[in-house]
């Protein structure tokens, strides 16, 4: 018997060893047999697993796609950054692939320097770039092409756009699929294409409305919609004429659907040839038309949000200071509606001055709110904005309204024709062309069916400053929020789905609500010394008996009154020592957050973690003696008997 079990017990290991090896074996020959197919995404934003938009997007495809991946792959190879993201990249293309039903076809190109496959990315109009000193260039980007030969192209594949990734790929095969390119067509009243006499440049927002849409620029007077038009943009409509907002009220009475942007103070129009600092053309609300469709933007107020405000810098007297400014709102989370698609995907979005748009009570339309204030906000009289102010004295005067604001809006529904009396006499006099393809002679005077209008209470959204960064890569939703209106105004919402979905939005509230806490005691000592400071130079003023010799030499003044501007400097001194206390009460606050916070993250999990292991390793030890306690029992009382 003992040496059964003394074999036993020598040849366990070794069969144990054997088995494992078997079994492992074997799960891989399995896996490369049956499981190629079978995926697991278990990336942090679920990098490789299509959205709903994107399976849509290849589901509907009726026609075959190719799309070539040309790749340096020795290049690649040679850039951690680029290698690790090309293994995305081809990932990705596979479970679109798969996903497909043999619908889009994949071929992936080595393009070696001097070859013709190089020729070929050239002639695509790829984006070489170069990586060694001997000044090879290498590519790595997507053509696409249908069975009409149509092309589209991903450039370069940029790391940088990692989140995006799905997006572009997604795209370039949504715009393989469509047989005609959706017209947007474009009323500009901001001059975002660009001035030579105000040494404006185009506006990078046209440029990616050009990257999915087909840009029509609405000449200036014109009072007609282009033909084929399937979206109408309008951008700060302060100078359109009455004919011009006929021309749009008939548009949308014949089907046409709008994406139109007011604006109570456009920060960005161009600038008053008089006064540079003030806008030419501040406001637009286009009251006439938006009354019909059952709305209201007060031109004369914007919306102050004390929690959404940005820090800015501001001056105050000869002093620049910081503090939150509230009519500039950067929005996320809950400013969105998570229940529409073009909303529900937005990050982080910026507004500059946006009015609120209310609902009138005898409306006809249903009015949804698709952007929002929080109830922490309050309409500000838009003159005094317009003055800049310091941005504390905004602070100051801030009474919360408690409830929020609408800041862009959808209006569908039945609507009356906002000129009941007909077409208006042209400003010279003469008769107007009729709308082409969707004014009626005589015109219109109800909605052919319910409308489709997106309105927005800010124009500046749209500018460079709050879409893109000095070196030009978007960094905003902004951008997002017009091409999901315009593909939703499109009826092309696929791609809503997909967009948006490249930025992280991960807002430390804790951090902020203590420096906003901390900063409310700061601005509150603040005042105390400015008007410690106004008094104490109300004081000068009176020893110097406002004599201006006195103010130029301090000298002339007597020991008195010396010792008495010493004893306010001194005053001066201590109050400014406690602003820097406030400050460095702040600062060791929120570092003693993040203290807590790296202590959680780096220590506590993984010492939790080891002591769990460590306790359930001592249990299951505990529990296999007392079973092996019991059975000894059982053995010992089975021989008694």
């Amino acid at each position: 018997m003992s040496r059964s079990r003394a074999y036993s017990a020598g040849t366990r290991p070794a069969i144990v060893i054997a088995l494992a090896l078997i079994l492992f074996l074997a799960i891989n020959l399995v896996a490369s047999l049956k499981l190629g197919q079978i995926r697991a995404d278990l990336t942090e934003r679920s990098l490789y697993t299509l959205s709903a938009g994107s399976q849509k997007i290849i589901g509907d495809l009726t026609e075959p796609v190719t799309i070539r991946l040309f790749e340096t792959r020795q290049l690649l190879d040679s850039v951690a950054a680029l290698q690790t993201f090309s293994v995305q990249v081809h990932e990705l293309l596979r479970t679109v692939e798969q996903a497909s039903d043999g619908k889009v076809h994949l071929e992936v190109t080595e393009t070696l320097p001097f070859s013709a496959e190089e020729d070929q990315a050239i002639g695509f109009g790829l984006a070489g770039f170069s990586l060694s000193r001997a000044g090879e260039r290498g590519y790595f980007g997507l053509v696409g092409t249908n069975t009409l030969d149509t092309l589209e192209t991903v450039q370069f594949l940029d790391p940088a756009r990692e989140g995006f990734l799905q997006y572009d790929l997604s795209r370039l095969i949504y715009r393989l699929s469509r047989p005609r390119e959706t017209q947007v067509a474009i009323i500009d009243g901001l001059s975002m294409y660009g001035s030579m006499t105000t040494q404006r440049r185009p506006w990078a927002i046209l440029d990616l409305i050009g990257q999915d849409y087909s840009a029509v620029a609405v000449p200036a007077g014109a009072d007609a919609v282009p033909p084929g038009t399937d979206v109408l943009l309008v951008a700060h409509p302060a100078t359109l004429s009455a004919t011009q907002q006929f021309a749009i009220d008939q548009y949308v009475l014949g089907g046409g659907s709008a994406l139109i942007f007011v604006d109570p103070l456009a920060e960005n129009s161009p600038p008053d040839v008089s006064n540079p600092g003030r806008p030419q053309n501040p406001s637009s609300s286009l009251e006439r038309l938006a009354a019909a469709w059952g709305v209201r933007i007060d031109p004369a107020k914007v919306v102050g949000d004390r929690t959404l405000a940005m820090e800015t810098v501001g001056v105050a007297g000869q002093q620049r200071v910081v503090a939150d400014y509230l009519p500039w709102l950067r929005l996320s989370g809950e400013a969105f509606n998570s229940g529409e698609p073009m909303t529900a995907r937005l990050q982080a979005m910026r507004m500059s001055s946006a009015g609120s748009i209310t609902t009138l009570p005898d409306a006809t339309t249903r009015v949804t709110t698709l952007i929002q204030s929080t109830a922490n906000s309050m309409l500000l009289d838009r003159d005094l904005v317009m003055q800049r102010p310091n941005p504390n004295r905004l602070l100051e005067s801030f009474v919360a309204s408690g409830q929020p604001h609408a800041l862009a809006v959808r209006v569908t529904g039945p609507v009356h024709t906002a000129f009941p009396d007909g077409r208006p006499a042209n400003e010279q006099g003469a008769d107007q062309p009729q709308l082409p393809g969707a004014q009626a002679d005589p015109p219109l005077v109800d909605a052919v069916k319910p409308i489709n209008v997106i309105l927005v209470a800010d124009s500046d959204l749209l500018a460079d400053s709050h879409v893109i960064g000095s070196d030009g890569r978007v960094t905003t939703s902004n951008a997002d929020f017009v091409l999901n209106a315009l593909g939703d105004l499109a009826g092309g919402d696929a791609l809503i789905d997909v967009r948006g979905g490249g930025q992280i939005s991960r807002p430390f509230a804790t951090v902020q609500a203590m420096q906003d806490k901390a900063e409310a005691s700061y601005r509150a000592t603040e005042q105390r010394l400015s008007q410690e400071l106004a008094d104490i130079q109300q004081q000068l003023l009176q020893l110097q008996g406002h004599d201006a010799t006195a103010a130029a030499n301090p000298v002339a003044l007597s020991r008195d009154q010396q010792a008495e501007v010493t004893r306010y400097n001194l005053r001066i001194a201590d109050l400014r020592g406690q602003l820097r206390e406030v400050r460095r009460a702040l600062r060791a606050d929120i570092d003693a957050l993040n203290q807590a916070m790296q202590f959680i993250n780096i220590a506590l999990v993984p010492v939790l973690l080891i002591v769990g292991t460590a306790l359930l390793a001592f249990w299951r030890k505990v529990r296999v003696r007392d079973a092996l306690g019991r059975y000894k029992l059982r053995q010992l009382s089975a021989g008694q008997h």
